[in-house]
């Protein structure tokens, strides 16, 4: 990736003009070779040498020196693996070399940190410069390459206002945003005092006047590939307008016709599709910040997005602003899976989710001539028809609680409530025996009631809330409830904590305390607002308690690990936090699978309830089956609401058999 010229525009350093060792021929001696040798090179042309070190690492108890281990290492013994800080000090001070930039991404990739005496005192005089950027702390292990592919991720899409080009602690700074459950660690050193620039990695591709008029990240990398393709690099529009791409398809057009120096058809094809494409992008944006004008935002334009695969979504960049809407266009037109034959259908339904999420009137004129213009009307009417189905489905919402606890075990009742657009139009309580058995017959009866009365109203009962005591949410998953079929198969349920409902004198302030939690979390634009703990955070519940009390966890809270203490955990954090996530099962979830409620988060619960049933049917569709290894109790702001509704009650009218 480096070795692009808008990049790094870097030059292969081994001897065979590669720039990649990899294999089970990758020995000790192989690796400590070709750094040597990449070294000298560097020198010979006064250049920065960039070595990354991927793969297994491993470090002396108590001594956090970093040894990578190579095809021949030998667990445990020191000398058949690569010493990496030494090699560092090594190739910095070859004569020559403008500085040396090491990237690790091993476990205890911090022990990487060379002596600072070898560098200050070394052949060189001290005139040596080194910057490192590590993917764990010395004693920390590193998943699954995560650091690589976020850091790639980074490289490809730039970052707003940090210069023309990436330095060590920019990347750094970000990177520590996304990549958790692992310390980043970075070294910068300089002693040449003669040196013109600092060591830099890449060219930042939101570099200074990147967000000015012109194609983004995605729409420059195709357009460039394709009419370097057809020999019309030239053609590269400058200003960038709708006049000067009407040009280029002109230009086009005029060698498709001409047949010379066209290339394949294949090729003249892909040119057309993309300044096509890239037409539409501007004639979208261009419509939309004037539709939605002062209503749009970066949250509203991230919650618009359609659900994509992993891979599509993996291209969504963390830009804001005016930047992240160009990105998204191009994404949604030129890159992401297209749905059926149609290259509009997914941007349709970004830009109907927009409108309706502003309280725009979708019916009006500029809409269908935006969806004229760029070839999308029939789109624009199935984006429409298939939000107002969505919006009569999320219309009506069956509450059943089982607050009415016996002895913190099942309850003798449930309360039954029936919302119409978070409404109480109905309600009723069921007496029922205090067991499993029961609570589960008399719940397939509240849904029996609640359809009932969702007849008249004209729309679908699709949503099921089910408050639980604490005492019940980990022994009981109530979407598996069995009257012939699951309730889950046709309902979206989801769990809720029966303490918000009627907590108790000293706990009167924990909703108030939510509804801040949530309004915090709405803030986070780019990533899932979710803190991660760990399994030994909920083995400290003295300490879990007072950072609580602090204000520590206010967001979502999600437990990579299902810890043996989840029960005691859960009964201090539920009072606090207005989402909990915990696995299912034994299985860990590792930060690349972390990473998946990025994508999903302005879907959840929903998503979960659609994991489980794609779980049931045999299905694994990602990214929803790691999503079914997941649990919640879920309070959002409708749900706070309701609670708010029931605090002002006292009685409960109505009953049935």
């Amino acid at each position: 990736m480096l070795q692009q010229e808008h990049l790094g525009y870097c030059s292969p350093a081994l001897a065979d003009e590669g720039a990649l060792l990899y294999g089970a021929a990758v020995t000790q001696a192989r690796i400590e070779t070709a750094v040597r040798t990449a070294a000298r090179r560097a020198g010979d042309v006064g250049a920065t040498l960039i070595l990354a070190f991927l793969g297994h690492g491993m470090a002396p108890q108590g001594h956090p020196e970093l040894y990578m281990m190579g095809a021949d290492a030998q667990p445990d013994v020191l000398g058949s693996a690569v010493n990496v800080g030494h090699l560092l000090v090594q190739a910095a001070e070859q004569p020559g070399v403008n500085g040396v930039i090491g990237l690790v991404d091993t476990c205890h990739a911090a022990g990487a940190v060379p002596d600072v005496k070898a560098l200050v005192a070394g052949v060189r005089g001290g005139r040596t410069r080194l910057s490192l950027l590590m993917a764990s702390g010395a004693e920390q292990e590193a998943y699954d390459l995560v650091f690589t592919r976020e850091l790639t991720k980074l490289l490809r899409q730039g970052i707003p206002g940090a210069g023309e080009h990436f330095g060590v602690s920019a990347l750094r700074d970000k990177l520590r945003h996304t990549v958790l459950g692992q310390d980043i660690v970075s070294l910068e050193h300089d002693g040449d005092h003669f040196a013109m620039h600092d060591l830099w990695l890449a060219h930042n591709p939101r570099g200074t006047g990147a967000d000015g008029p012109g194609p983004g990240l995605l729409g420059a990398e195709d357009l460039r590939s394709a009419l370097d393709a057809i020999g019309l690099a030239a053609a590269w529009p400058e200003p960038w307008s709708l006049h000067e791409l009407d040009r280029v398809r002109h230009d086009i057009h005029a060698i498709k016709e001409s047949g010379v120096r066209a290339g394949p058809p294949a090729l003249v094809h892909r040119a057309l599709h993309v300044v096509d494409g890239l037409r539409i992008c501007l004639v979208t944006q261009s419509f939309l910040t004037s539709w939605v004008d002062s209503k749009l935002t970066t949250q509203r334009l991230r919650k618009a997005l359609p659900l994509l695969p992993a891979d599509a979504y993996a291209l969504v960049p963390d830009a804001t602003g005016t930047a992240l809407l160009r990105d998204l266009l191009e994404l949604l037109v030129l890159r992401a899976p297209r749905v059926g034959d149609s290259r509009t259908a997914l941007l349709t339904r970004f830009v109907v989710a927009l409108g309706s999420d502003a309280g725009i009137d979708l019916s009006s004129p500029g809409v269908a001539a935006w969806a004229g213009a760029c070839g999308a009307r029939i789109e624009l009417n199935d984006a429409q028809e298939e939000l107002l189905r969505g919006q009569t489905a999320r219309r009506l919402r069956l509450v059943v609680s089982l607050h009415a606890t016996v002895a913190d075990d099942w309850p003798e009742s449930l309360s039954l409530w029936l919302l119409d657009g978070g409404t109480v139009c109905e309600r009723a309580e069921i007496a029922c025996a205090p067991t499993q058995t029961a609570v589960e017959a008399k719940l397939a009866q509240a849904v029996a009631w609640a359809r009932k009365h969702a007849r008249p109203r004209q729309a679908p009962l699709r949503h099921v809330d089910v408050a639980v005591p604490t005492s019940l949410l980990l022994r009981w998953r109530p979407e598996e409830t069995d009257f012939g079929v699951r309730l889950g198969v046709n309902h979206d349920v989801v769990v809720r904590w029966s303490m918000r409902l009627n907590p108790p004198a000293h706990l009167w302030w924990i909703n108030d305390h939510a509804r801040a939690g949530l309004e915090q979390m709405s803030t986070c634009a780019a990533k899932a607002p979710v803190d991660w703990l760990a399994e030994q955070d909920a083995t400290q519940a003295a300490d879990l308690a007072e950072q609580l009390r602090a204000g520590r966890y206010t967001r979502a809270v999600a437990f990579s690990h299902r810890p043996a203490h989840l029960k005691q955990a859960m009964e201090l954090l539920l009072a606090y936090v207005p989402v909990l996530l915990w696995p299912d099962s034994d299985c860990r979830f590792s930060p690349t699978e972390q990473a998946l409620l990025d994508m999903v988060w302005d879907r959840l619960p929903t998503e979960l309830a659609q994991a489980y049933r794609q779980r049931w049917q045999g299905g694994s569709v990602e990214p929803s089956d790691r999503l079914a290894d997941l649990r919640t109790v879920w309070h959002d702001l409708e749900w706070l609401d309701f609670c708010s509704w029931f605090d002002t009650q006292h009685a409960v009218h109505g009953s049935i058999a």
